[in-house]
């Protein structure tokens, strides 16, 4: 397609992507993009850097200012798209304009998920990590603070309950599952981490989750489900994110619990894409659809979605769960799959996830390998990030673990075998 309108629904990593894909492959005719905030693009997962002070606030919009003009891009900022219409081919926005396209591309992110407690929602003691100014809001409340409770021992949670402790603000970390990161850490370096956290002054509460909320002052009173009321100067939900799909009408684009796409980043609709955040496609590890919301997969699909919205064809070949943060003094890496129970057990000819374990949390130095038979599926990693590309390579390609050399094989021996990419694993 040479010419025509190509409209982006979308103003973050896989939108940006795409529209630069488009450009660099040849596309010369409009590109109209729609957001509901005003550029440049933000991303979320680098905030926590910044009021870390690890990062300046402009290395928060990684495409910068002037990627709009440079890519002649049409922009309709501050309003959101509201309805899309797959047969008339015309997307409505918030403000009443309608724009019409000959290819759409869905990549408008995902939104914080606030719980249903009473009292939290609409408190203004209550914040979430989100968008630039949801970043920056907490920013001007976090000096003020003296306790805080945070919502969700997630990897985002992990890392606000860290910034607040270190500006010696007195934190309180609620989950109601039984592990601190539960949806990607193996049990055992879940517990490490969490006496990590213990040790620098968080309290962490298990199997507890806050069910009311009211406010006090200039703060809030907590009633949690142990029983337990306390007082706080701020709550930050950190409690996941959905995606931003509302305005689709599923009986034109197929979703589940995002919009569902090939391998090209169709959906079930002519001539329209998803990409990024707002997109469920093939998790390579398991093989089946799921939601992997992370900003590297939603650039990598952005890429591809916009190439062939350009005619160009390109396959993604699917996405990769994976995580690397900085937790207190400790380096900390997820990739694929170590629990075996992401939408049901990770499973290679009818195998069950087994593990494999190098170093010690007491040595601050810990890898846990995940196999699903003889291949690896998964790995969990504390102060060993060396070894991340390897073995995330090892997982995409499907290595075998060769049975006769896993004894006494120490955590040097697998960086020599990740390297040769023989004897301890092999290659399919």
């Amino acid at each position: 397609m040479r010419n025509g309108r190509l409209l982006i629904l979308g103003n973050g990593g896989a939108a940006l992507s795409a529209a630069r894909a488009a450009r660099a492959s040849g596309y010369p005719g409009e590109i109209h993009l729609v957001s509901d905030v005003q550029g440049p693009a933000f991303n979320p997962m680098l905030a926590p850097y910044f009021l870390k002070g690890a990062l300046p606030w402009e290395r928060c919009f990684p495409f910068g200012p002037g990627f709009y003009d440079a890519l002649g891009l049409t922009c309709h900022f501050g309003a959101a798209a509201e309805r899309l219409d797959a047969r008339s081919r015309e997307v409505t926005l918030a403000s009443g304009e309608r724009l019409s396209y000959d290819r759409c591309l869905v990549a408008t992110g995902a939104g914080p998920i606030v719980p249903p407690i009473p009292g939290l929602k609409g408190s203004n003691r209550a914040f979430v990590l989100r968008t630039a100014a949801s970043a920056r809001q907490l920013e001007e409340a976090i000096p003020q603070a003296r306790s805080a409770l945070v919502l969700g021992a997630s990897f985002v949670g992990l890392k606000v309950a860290e910034i607040l402790n270190r500006r010696k603000i007195r934190v309180t970390l609620f989950d109601c599952a039984d592990q601190v990161l539960p949806g990607g850490a193996h049990g055992l370096l879940a517990a490490a981490i969490q006496a990590l956290f213990e040790r620098h002054g968080v309290e962490v509460r298990l199997r507890c989750a806050m069910e009311g909320m009211e406010g006090a002052g200039k703060g809030v009173v907590c009633h949690s489900t142990d029983g337990k009321i306390e007082a706080a100067d701020l709550v930050v939900v950190c409690t996941g994110v959905k995606p931003n799909i509302d305005f689709l009408d599923p009986l034109q684009v197929r979703t589940d619990q995002a919009v569902l796409v090939d391998e090209r980043l169709e959906t079930s609709a002519q001539e329209i894409y998803a990409a990024g955040d707002a997109s469920q496609g093939i998790n390579i590890i398991s093989g089946k659809y799921e939601w992997l919301a992370t900003w590297e997969n939603a650039c990598l699909q952005g890429r591809v979605a916009g190439r062939n919205m350009a005619g160009k064809g390109a396959c993604y070949p699917g996405s990769l769960p994976q995580n690397i943060g900085l937790f207190f003094e400790w380096t900390y890496v997820q990739i694929g799959d170590v629990k075996g129970d992401v939408r049901g057990d990770v499973r290679v000819q009818g195998h069950s996830v087994l593990h494999r374990f190098f170093g010690s949390p007491s040595e601050e130095r810990f890898l846990v390998l995940a196999l699903s038979g003889d291949v690896l599926v998964g790995a969990n990693l504390i102060n060993c990030a060396r070894l991340a590309g390897g073995l995330r390579r090892a997982i995409r390609e499907r290595w075998r673990w060769e049975g006769s050399a896993q004894d006494g094989l120490t955590m040097e021996g697998v960086e020599k075998a990740l390297r040769r990419g023989t004897d301890d694993f092999r290659s399919r």
